[in-house]
This record gives C-alpha cells, structure tokens and sequence, in this order.
C-alpha cells in the first residue's frame, strides 16, 4: 500500500508550501517511505532536508536521490542543485513540514495507538508491547529511541496506513518536551513505567521530572487510558495529574508489585537466565500465569503493562499473553549470552546502552538474583560514569556504589571519573578503576574465573561496549 501520494502530499503541507511555489504534484507519485539521513538508503523515498546544529540536510540532496529519494521537502533550492531526477516541494520550514504530515498520517490512521514514557524501561515496554500485538494484527512502532521532536514525527510518517496498533516512546530531558509529542501522536493510552533522576541536571528535582513525563497525558484521546506504577515514589503525584487532565478515574490503571496495584504482580519465580514465570492478578480479582523471557525483574514488572493493554486493546487476550514470552532483550538493553573464554565458562549480562540510578540499582540487583538461580560462584559489574546528573552526580554515583554492597557484588570495574571517585567506599580488594573503557578493556580477561557472571553497564559516553567487544572478540552494533 502507498504510504503518500500526490493528493495526501498536497493536503499535508498544504498550510507550509511557499506561495510562490504552488507544486504540481505529480498525479503519478507513489512513495514509499521517509526519511531524513543519506546514510541510510530508503528506495523510492521522500528526503525531508531538516536544519540541525551541525549538520542541514540541504547539503546533502545529491546523497538523498543516492540514497532513493524521489521527492525532497526544502526550504531553499541550494546554489548549483539542478537534478530533474529530484522533485523539490518548497516550505516555509522543513521541522514544520514533517509535524504537518505526521499530523495527517496520524489523522487519517484508524490504528489504537498506544505512548510510552519513563525514566527507565520504556523502550523494552514499547519491544514487549509490539511483540504482543503483532500476534494481534498489522504493528508498526517507532524504531530504536526514535523518541523526540524528530523521532517520533518521523515514525508516524512512516506508519503504515493499514496497521492496527501503533506503539511509540516518548523521551525528554527539558519539561515542555513530550506534551507535543503526545498531541501529536493522540493515544488511546499512555505510560508512564516509572520516574528516577536522569537528565536531572535539566531539573530543579525528581518531581519536575514526574512533572515533565506527566505530559504525556495531556494528548490523550477521549476516554484513553492512564497507566502508571504504582511502585514508583510519584505514583500519588502522577495519579493526581492524570485527574487534572480531564482523564476518568476509572481509566486511570496501577500496577506493580504493591498489594494496592490494580494489577498486581503477585508472584514472579527465575527459572532460567532468560527465562520467568509470573503470576499476575487482575482488577477483577483473577490471577494468571504467563512467561517472560528474561529475568531482569524491572522488565517482568514491566510486562504487567502488556497484559493491561492486550485486556483493553488485543482481539484474543489468550494468544495475546501467550506472546509474551517472545520478546527478548535487545543487544546492550539486558541481552544474556554464555561465552568460554580461556576454558572460563563466563555468563554476560550486556546492559550497555545507556544507565541511570535507577536502571544501575535494577541491573546489579538482577544479576544478583541470577547468580543464586544459576549457582554462580562470582559477581563481577563493570559500572560505567552515569552521565547529565548535574550537581547530583557525586552523590547518585555514591548510591550506586551502595548497590554494589548492598547486593555483595565480589568484583566491581569501575569507569570514570565519577565512578572511581565513589569507589573510596569500597574495600580495596574489591575494585578496579579505570580511566575509559578501551582501558579497561585491554585487562578485563585478568579479572575473569570460570562460573563468574559479569554485568556490563554505563551511559552511552563511556562506550562499555567495548568490554563486551573485548570478552566476544568482535563489534558491537550500537
């Protein structure tokens, strides 16, 4: 199916051509994606060329028909551009552009859409949900953390026209951010899988934080649904948000492992490093049973909202939750793997992609629990400097090191400045510092015994992966 066309083109932008520019649109177009970076082809393809702080895509037209372009959205025709292969639209502002024609393609979508927002764990909660109702009908969510003001108004261009479920995350580090998106996309639900201190330099405190994620309610369909945790310290504050934007009380869903959550998850048993079983009780009183491919507990909590929305929202409920257990963590997102290294049975806990408090605490818990469910003999957590914490960030990383005590890690490897600055805490014997990953990973086969478990960890600036590169002999693909 056609993803635009001439007449949905000429409708969209009609509000942003420049009048001078009153484009024939060609009654033959017929294209099938959109896209804003040449690097990455996208055949038979609109280019819309956005303005960044480095870069402008108007300077890279001539990679765009390369790359499959057939149309380019521009705000101006750039000096010695004269390819006929390459149909121009002319516009006011490229940015407005795209919002204009993610706002029709929303319009004229008859897909439940389905936003995600959080501190930590809405990109899992948006991978389990598109696992769940693709067992449902046509999916379609936004791809990676394609989350912000050019994120998400890309994905929803490129929604198909004929899907059933939209599943798209929202992410900000500034208040003011994610109520667009959320007008932009409309749910019929949005949720919130919790609240922590990350971006908080941005913030006065957590509660700003809570403030800022509670906008997501503000886009809300009439008669959608709110869902919150009701584990998290803001659950009352966000609670009270959702009411103050008009959404009914009964719409309004918790759930955690409270005994006051509406879906409570009751009881959640490890049976395998990627593998547990969880006992959920719904509003109505029942409970049932279902498997998760992990045993991360911050995402087995998590799955809570896949049963939630496949009991509004999926056409068979059973097959629904059944699906569940087809959903994997992504590579640097909690991915398990067992590898042999030097005749040392190692077991990789790869949890790169990025790290905050709360996800920290989350991941040295779980691979706790792991090492007793698997009898594992060592711990060992390659703990990378937490980044954006602002003046906070001495005393987050001093919590964090808590975290390794509390839970009685044997090993800790510790990146950064932030991170060895912290490890004054810890015993001697427990702990190695290092200035970057590359470093530390040059040694990290030292450290190694045979049934230790290693769990790998950072923001995206200290490049943790390249522990993970060193221990698998080859590249990671984020």
């Amino acid at each position: 199916m056609t993803l635009w066309n001439a007449e949905s083109l000429s409708q969209s932008l009609k509000d942003v051509l420049v009048p001078s520019n009153s484009v024939n649109f060609d009654k033959n177009l017929s294209l099938d994606a959109v896209f804003i970076d040449t690097r990455k082809p996208s055949a038979n393809s609109i280019f819309i060329a956005l303005k960044g702080e480095n870069t402008d895509g108007h300077n890279f037209l001539n990679q765009a028909i390369q790359a499959g372009a057939k149309v380019a959205i521009v705000n101006h025709i750039p000096q010695n551009f004269s390819d006929n292969n390459l149909h121009l639209i002319l516009v006011r502002d490229t940015q407005e552009a795209l919002n204009k024609m993610a706002q029709y393609s929303r319009n004229r979508s008859k897909a439940k859409i389905i936003a995600v927002t959080g501190s930590v764990g809405k990109t899992s909660s948006k991978e389990m949900l598109k696992t769940v109702f693709s067992s449902q009908g046509k999916t379609y969510a936004n791809i990676g953390n394609f989350n912000n003001h050019i994120g998400l108004p890309l994905s929803l261009v490129n929604m198909p026209i004929d899907c059933e479920y939209g599943i798209f995350e929202m992410g900000m580090n500034h208040l003011g951010e994610i109520e667009p998106l959320s007008k932009l996309a409309k749910p019929h639900m949005a949720i919130i899988t919790n609240v922590g201190p990350v971006h908080i330099e941005f913030f006065k405190d957590e509660q700003e934080i809570a403030l800022a994620k509670s906008e997501i309610f503000l886009g809300l369909q009439a008669g959608g649904f709110a869902l919150v945790n009701r584990d998290n310290p803001h659950f009352e504050f966000l609670h009270n948000r959702a009411k103050q934007s008009n959404i009914n009380e009964e719409n309004i869903i918790n759930f955690g492992t409270s005994h006051r959550a509406n879906y409570q998850i009751s009881n959640q048993e490890i049976k395998g490093p990627n593998f547990t079983q969880v006992s959920l009780k719904l509003k109505n009183g029942k409970t049932i049973t279902y498997q998760v491919s992990c045993a991360n507990q911050a995402v087995v909590v998590n799955s809570a909202i896949a049963v939630i929305a496949s009991e509004l929202f999926a056409k068979n409920f059973n097959s629904a939750i059944d699906s569940i257990k087809n959903y994997s963590n992504a590579e640097g997102r909690g991915k398990i793997s067992e590898i042999v290294k030097d005749n040392k049975n190692i077991t990789i806990i790869d949890d790169t992609y990025n790290a905050s408090v709360l996800s920290m605490k989350a991941g040295i818990e779980h691979a706790s629990n792991l090492k007793k469910v698997l009898n594992k003999k060592r711990i060992i957590c390659a703990l990378g400097d937490m980044l954006e914490l602002g003046d906070k960030s001495t005393d987050l990383h001093h919590k964090v090191i808590g975290y390794v005590k509390e839970f009685n890690i044997d090993l800790a490897i510790l990146v950064g400045e932030k991170m060895t600055q912290a490890s004054s805490e810890l015993e001697p014997n427990n702990f190695k510092t290092f200035d970057n990953s590359y470093e530390a990973s040059k040694v990290i086969d030292n450290f190694l015994e045979d049934g230790d478990i290693i769990y790998l960890k950072g923001s995206r600036g200290t490049k943790m992966e390249k522990i993970l590169e060193k221990l698998t002999n080859k590249s990671s693909a984020h």
